[in-house]
């Protein structure tokens, strides 16, 4: 399971772009498969609502309309809310578009738990808020139980109207999961001061192969200047532009990769960062470009394997500003290494 806020993509999705869910120019990505819709019908008996729980049109009785987009399916709620749902048994992904309705006129913030870990946050909006914009979220539910959807009135329930937008499970085929998606776990936090032990970092020394449509910098962007994602800056790391691959052996006492891949804030371009272990992919984050990417930290068990591959792929059939980023990227040593 992915613990995320936000997206992770993988290939072998289809893609799909429809009005209602495209809240920016790169196209929603989503996992073909069986889709089952979210039904008030199918809440467990332990859920809660301060007021009714409608489905396919707001809490007022409204059509689903959030920042003026329609919704044709979804749920409509007023806050407080607290909803509780089995997953189907082979679910793989959660697909929702959270938001406060056109209707709403309150503060509220809405959120998601996966088995009671917390996976997505909205923080606290108003209905005036431009800094939290409703978009498609996909979430990995593989091998979970429970799905949480609550919405908090933040102590004012008056028109604390929110919509759970084109909510729905896909149950996929075998080929179109991602491979060995348990070596790869996500992190809220950015300090890695948690991780203890001793650090290598990547440096383009240390490849194997190292093959580039530009240069590939060290400790640095690619336009040179410290590697910056999403504002944040970093010390470390690896700077490079797409389509790009690098290799790097694997030795017997490194236990986890740790990195934050991300487009870097001189991105102009469509791009994609994937990570392979011994060839599998672990990691994809699907089309980004630096204003629509949800960068986090990633830690990846890579004991007992031999080989890391860090791939960038130009997305849209133009290479102008590629640019991407491995920012603080290091294996950790085993404990029990000199």
């Amino acid at each position: 399971m992915i613990f995320k806020k936000s997206i992770l993509f993988f290939g072998a999705f289809a893609l799909m772009s429809w009005n209602a869910m495209a809240q920016s120019d790169v196209p929603v990505e989503i996992m073909k498969g069986k889709r089952t819709y979210l039904k008030k019908t199918m809440i467990l008996p332990q859920s809660s609502s301060y007021w009714k729980i409608e489905q396919n049109q707001a809490v007022s009785g409204v059509p689903l309309r959030m920042k003026g987009k329609l919704y044709e399916k979804g749920l409509g709620v007023h806050a407080p809310s607290n909803l509780i749902y089995k997953l189907p048994p082979k679910a793989h992904y959660f697909y929702v578009v959270p938001g406060g309705d056109d209707a709403h006129h309150g503060k509220i913030s809405m959120s998601i738990k996966v088995d009671n870990v917390e996976v997505f946050s909205s923080g606290v909006f108003d209905s005036q808020s431009q800094k939290y914009m409703p978009k498609l979220h996909a979430i990995d539910v593989s091998g979970a139980t429970f799905l949480t959807l609550i919405v908090d009135d933040i102590g004012d329930k008056g028109g604390d109207h929110a919509d759970w937008g084109e909510a729905f499970f896909v149950e996929g085929k075998k080929e179109f999961k991602p491979k060995n998606p348990e070596l790869a776990k996500k992190f809220f936090e950015e300090d890695d001061s948690d991780l203890e032990g001793k650090k290598v970092y990547l440096v383009k020394e240390l490849a194997t192969t190292v093959d580039s449509y530009w240069k590939v910098l060290n400790n640095e962007g690619i336009e040179g200047g410290r590697i910056s994602i999403e504002g944040r800056k970093y010390e470390k790391g690896i700077g490079l532009h797409a389509p790009s691959k690098l290799v790097f052996p694997i030795e017997a006492n490194y236990k986890t990769f740790v990195v934050t891949p991300g487009a870097n804030d001189s991105n102009g371009g469509l791009i994609r960062m994937r990570i392979q272990v011994d060839g599998n992919e672990v990691f994809n984050s699907g089309p980004i470009r630096r204003s629509n990417q949800e960068p986090q930290r990633l830690q990846i068990d890579v004991k007992g394997k031999k080989e890391l591959t860090l791939l960038v792929d130009e997305e849209d059939g133009d290479r102008g500003g590629d640019h991407a980023s491995w920012a603080n990227a290091y294996f950790l040593i085993d404990d029990g290494s000199k």
